[in-house]
């Protein structure tokens, strides 16, 4: 019979210096050793060998001129193979997928693909009318709301767009179409970027005027970013200026 697994013994001395290690991640600054200690209930001379050794294996370092602590290189790299596994489409997708359900409302992931702009996963409202968007549907750049999001994030001088909406758009981190693409149905999109800033892809509203304001304010927008911004935060992303 398999033991629980807070029941397997482990190595202490690994687990507390884990905890520590936590702990100076978690400053968000530089620290001393006594104030580290002190947080971390330890005396002083046990704390100290501790971090000896997370210097040694590289995560942790300590400024020659201050003596303070930081975290050190191996937490980059951790950091850095942690994001090259993350995959943005599964993680967007879960979004959209939750946002169909509780909105009522067509969801989808598009992605600038060779062709142009194309919704790669779709979601319907389970008991509501649903809009026909296709898996592989292009979206027009000039007039969808999803065209025009990936669009005000392409060089200034290469977008189909106005500069005044460009403008728009990227404040409001938020692009609208009210009818504008198919009379009676509005959309929203929202964008996600990556570690480098780069719009990697979107997440979009569309549904019936009834059902879905054409309000950069309203609540279906503000769910809707907040999505997009749990990808983009996910992915270890920041979006560009």
């Amino acid at each position: 019979m398999t033991q629980p697994e807070n029941e397997i013994q482990g190595i202490q001395s690994l687990e507390l210096g884990l905890e520590l290690f936590g702990l100076l991640a978690r400053q968000g600054r530089p620290c001393g050793l006594s104030d580290l200690a002190r947080q971390a209930g330890m005396h002083r001379a046990k704390a100290y060998r501790y971090l000896v050794s997370l210097v040694r294996a590289g995560w942790a370092r300590q400024d020659a001129a201050t003596g303070l602590y930081d975290v050190g290189p191996v937490v980059r790299d951790l950091a850095l193979a942690w994001l090259a596994r993350q995959d943005p489409i599964r993680l967007a997708s879960a979004e959209a997928r939750l946002l169909a359900q509780t909105l009522g409302d067509t969801c989808f992931v598009a992605i600038l693909g060779q062709g142009g702009v194309t919704a790669i996963r779709v979601f319907q409202p389970a008991h509501t009318v649903s809009v026909g968007v296709s898996e592989g549907a292009l979206l027009d750049p000039a007039s969808s709301a999803t065209g025009r999001l990936f669009a005000a994030w392409l060089p200034v001088g290469t977008e189909p767009l106005s500069e005044a909406l460009r403008r728009d758009i990227r404040a409001l981190g938020l692009a609208v179409v009210e009818g504008d693409h198919v009379p009676g149905i509005n959309a929203l999109s929202a964008p996600v970027f990556d570690a480098q800033g780069q719009l990697r892809l979107s997440l979009t509203l569309v549904g019936p005027a009834s059902s879905l304001p054409a309000d950069a304010g309203g609540p279906a927008a503000k769910a809707l970013l907040d999505a997009s911004r749990r990808v983009t935060a996910a992915l270890g992303g920041l979006p560009s200026a």
